[in-house]
């Protein structure tokens, strides 16, 4: 028999991953192409942790798109962030772990005369060390390493200490201008075994930080040229994230952890 320690952690870990499921999922329509989902990189649990408290996340985002000051791009391929949220059996206390986020490199500037190795430049997300779950809103911090032969291999835009610090949410955003409001797509099943949930989550509303490190030998020789084209460093209601994400969820004890 479930326990109800069990019962009430699986139902609070899957509220608050996913965010908007607090307002009940509706079941979708009809079928449609799932991703597949690896569990591979779900991050081990705590010392003395419980876990038929703690939940493994694994959310495939492959659609939408991303705004960086005046770099665009639209999601072509997956982003998979892998995370863990727990629960302290005696305080209740919620804990969230980034196991990991994998992604393929976006192009972001054309190359001259539609060359892709030497003149076009390449973006890659990368986890800058935070992320929560508030409220239903998902935090996360993200920083992007540009490629291009001239920029060097430590090329990048944000960093851990000063990250781009996203607020996604499933609802409608209220920017500063001169951005407009836009909206996301609070979780629907798509599919009940497994279970996945498939939403939209948004946030206009972050800055952006120049680029650093961009050039020969990361001296920063090419900061200069980064920033002016990509018009960085670019203050809030600048920019846009649109996720659209699929995402499976397992309890560390379904896992055998």
């Amino acid at each position: 028999m479930r326990s109800p320690f069990r019962r009430r952690g699986l139902v609070a870990a899957t509220a608050l991953a996913l965010g908007g499921a607090l307002f009940g999922a509706v079941p979708a329509a009809s079928a449609e192409t799932i991703p597949g989902f690896s569990f591979s990189k779900c991050p081990a649990l705590p010392a003395g942790a419980d876990p038929e408290l703690w939940m493994c996340n694994v959310a495939v985002i492959n659609g939408g798109h991303l705004d960086l000051g005046s770099m665009v791009q639209n999601i072509t391929s997956p982003i998979t962030l892998t995370y863990a949220v727990g629960f302290d059996g005696e305080t209740g206390e919620q804990t969230v772990l980034v196991g990991a986020l994998e992604s393929e490199k976006f192009k972001v500037i054309d190359g001259i005369f539609g060359d892709p190795f030497f003149t076009a430049v390449y973006a890659k997300p990368e986890y800058a060390g935070f992320m929560d779950l508030q409220g239903g809103d998902i935090l996360i911090n993200l920083k992007f390493k540009l490629s291009n032969p001239k920029l060097g291999s430590s090329c990048y835009v944000g960093s851990n200490g000063d990250p781009i610090k996203l607020r996604m949410i499933f609802g409608t955003t209220n920017p500063p201008a001169p951005n407009q409001p836009i909206s996301g797509e609070f979780p629907t099943e798509v599919s009940l075994d497994p279970l996945v949930y498939k939403a939209t989550i948004v946030d206009n509303s972050f800055a952006v930080p120049q680029a650093r490190n961009c050039g020969l030998l990361g001296l920063g020789s090419l900061n200069w040229a980064v920033d002016l084209y990509a018009g960085l460093p670019s203050r809030a209601g600048n920019s846009a994230a649109v996720f659209k994400q699929y995402l499976h969820s397992k309890t560390y004890a379904e896992m055998g952890s």
